[in-house]
């Protein structure tokens, strides 16, 4: 009980300070240049089209090994690099890339990569602009020489997807890809053979930040394995200069986790994103 209240405390004050932000400025009062600038900011971050963004997340899970006693940390850095095709199309890469830290995996304590995975989708320009928009296109797994309980030691390859929506303060999106292991399956560990699905629901405040409701579904296709974590956000935009940073303070819970050795319970995420014009 004490580990989840202390979880859970820093991302109710975080919560709790978008709350106060909005109230502090009411919504008759008319917004100053700059945090009209964030709200700008904010509304491009979530339309991921000709701005470029680098999220970074610091993510902490427990119960972790068959015997549930270890811990895991790691860093995610997920980066949305699009590229203007034509007036009509654009390109858009989203490498995922992964440092994690075990402690006490059954008696395993170590560091290193994961492996990477680069999702990309062709999609409309000017998507900002849209209501509704889609991407397909092509991904790939890179394999890592860490041991099994940081991921498939199998190249694979596949597709990904992503269909948005958005309203004045709302955003649906559907990020997922499938993955084809190439070469032999592992006689240790999982295959590259995943459906993965993240299903998101952003609600932008009319002052600046949000708060996000999604999970990161992960299913293997050889062994049946799957895991459906649940991530709760705040995120608050600020200005450092004349640069937009959003920070992220949330919670997340495994309401199923079949993965051998893998995470039980709850877990935390910590956040910078940095936009900028591409």
């Amino acid at each position: 009980m004490l580990f989840i209240r202390a979880l859970f405390a820093p991302t109710i004050l975080a919560l709790s300070s978008l709350v106060h932000a909005q109230s502090s400025d009411s919504i008759s009062t008319p917004l100053s240049r700059g945090k009209s600038g964030l709200i700008s900011s904010e509304r491009l971050l979530q339309a991921q089209d000709n701005i470029a963004s680098v999220p970074i997340y610091f993510n902490f899970d427990q119960k972790v090994g068959l015997a549930h006693k270890g811990s895991t940390q790691y860093t995610e850095i997920q980066p949305f690099l699009p590229f203007c095709i034509n007036s009509e199309y654009s390109f858009v890469v989203h490498p995922e890339i992964t440092y994690q830290s075990f402690n006490n995996f059954d008696g395993y304590s170590g560091s290193g990569l994961k492996p990477i995975i680069v999702q990309s989708y062709f999609t409309q320009s000017d998507v900002n602009k849209r209501v509704n928009s889609f991407g397909i296109g092509p991904m790939v797994q890179i394999r890592t020489t860490m041991p099994w309980m940081f991921g498939s030691a199998q190249n694979g390859a596949g597709y990904s997807l992503v269909a948005v929506h958005r309203t004045e303060n709302w955003v649906y999106s559907l990020y997922g890809y499938q993955s084809f292991g190439l070469g032999a399956t592992p006689t240790i560990g999982s295959s590259a053979n995943n459906v993965y699905i993240q299903p998101s629901i952003t609600y932008i405040t009319k002052r600046y930040g949000n708060y996000t409701l999604n999970s990161e579904s992960t299913i293997n296709m050889n062994t049946g394995a799957h895991s459906y974590p649940v991530n709760l956000m705040g995120s608050r935009l600020i200005a450092i200069g004349d640069v937009p940073l959003l920070f992220t303070l949330g919670v997340r819970y495994y309401t199923v986790n079949t993965n051998i050795g893998g995470a039980q319970g709850w877990g935390g995420r910590l956040g910078i994103t940095y936009a900028f014009s591409h």
